[in-house]
């Protein structure tokens, strides 16, 4: 999260608006938005209902259980998926820099 953060204003180039989906608890997510500053929407996904319907779901696994593979989605107006990146682990984040040249390859001219 602390990654796109950082790019907000090149996502906003693109009209792009990231929004994150987390298996925490309400406390736990406010706690980590504030610290690193977050300012785009994040959604708490309790049930992990809203995780299994994309299909990112991780169980258990030596590094953590019961929470979301870290993945992204580009999802246009229409809502269709158009890139999506899916972790292998807990540590295994997509590149920003992937990300932006996929918004690039999308977007509307």
């Amino acid at each position: 999260m602390s990654a796109v953060q950082e790019n907000i204003d090149a996502y906003a180039e693109y009209t792009a608006t990231p929004l994150a989906i987390a298996g925490q608890w309400p406390r736990e997510l406010r706690g980590y938005a504030d610290k690193n500053g977050i300012t785009f929407p994040l959604l708490i996904d309790k049930t992990r209902n809203v995780i299994k319907s994309y299909g990112v779901y991780h169980w258990l696994s030596l590094e953590a259980y019961n929470i979301a593979r870290p993945s992204t989605f580009l999802i246009d107006e229409t809502g269709i998926i158009r890139y999506m990146y899916i972790g292998t682990h807990q540590f295994d984040l997509v590149q920003q820099t992937e990300v932006l040249e996929s918004l690039k390859a999308i977007a509307k001219p």
